[in-house]
């Protein structure tokens, strides 16, 4: 049996409790993040000081892989990989091409995903599409400096996310979808001009 080979299972699949199948299987490869959402890792609670998981027990990619494997043998079809912010976690191109080697049981291939913050997208858009990394979907709350940094809760430059989406577009990683969180008071203003943006650029927007 060789490495991509997919074992299957005489248990039913693995589905939710109302008994419908499960097909995706989100899998965070990193409880950090370079960002400080306030919706998501305030750093009011994940400050300078916060706890974060000993590296140590960290899942590795080779036990990923295997874990992987275990539920597309249960009939998962669509991988995605989330964090944290999982372009945080080192190498990990190597771990995409090796779930990238994965087949179903009918030997076509994975649905391979990943979310993510954009910050740095522009360095890996093209490894990640090499190494077999099929779409992006991003986190972007706004256009506007000021209000990014207000939802993000550090000093990043939009122009530079933005960035990251056009290198992501350029390596084939779409159709791209966007994820706007909307908070009043902080960033409903800027709900037009990210579905302007998001039409003119060819991105699916949502909310």
């Amino acid at each position: 049996m060789d490495g991509s080979t997919v074992r299957t299972f005489a248990v039913p699949a693995v589905a939710d409790t109302l008994g419908r199948p499960l097909h995706d299987l989100r899998i965070s490869v990193t409880d950090r993040c370079n960002f400080r959402c306030t919706y998501c890792m305030p750093k009011e609670i994940f400050g300078p000081d916060y706890a974060f998981l000993p590296r140590s027990e960290v899942l590795t990619f080779e036990e990923i892989e295997r874990v992987a494997r275990v539920f597309v043998g249960l009939g998962v079809e669509k991988l995605r990989l989330t964090g944290g912010e999982p372009l945080v976690r080192r190498d990990l191109p190597v771990l995409v091409e090796m779930l990238a080697a994965s087949r179903r049981p009918d030997g076509t291939a994975l649905d391979l995903t990943l979310t993510t913050n954009g910050s740095a997208l522009r360095r890996l858009a093209g490894p990640l599409a090499a190494a077999g990394l099929q779409r992006v979907t991003v986190s972007l709350d706004s256009l506007d400096d000021a209000v990014f940094s207000a939802m993000n809760g550090v000093d990043y430059p939009v122009a530079k996310v933005v960035d990251g989406i056009a290198a992501a577009v350029e390596a084939g990683l779409g159709p791209i979808k966007i994820n706007m969180v909307v908070r009043r008071g902080i960033n409903e203003a800027s709900v037009l001009p990210m579905a302007r943006w998001a039409r003119n650029e060819g991105l699916i927007l949502r909310f």
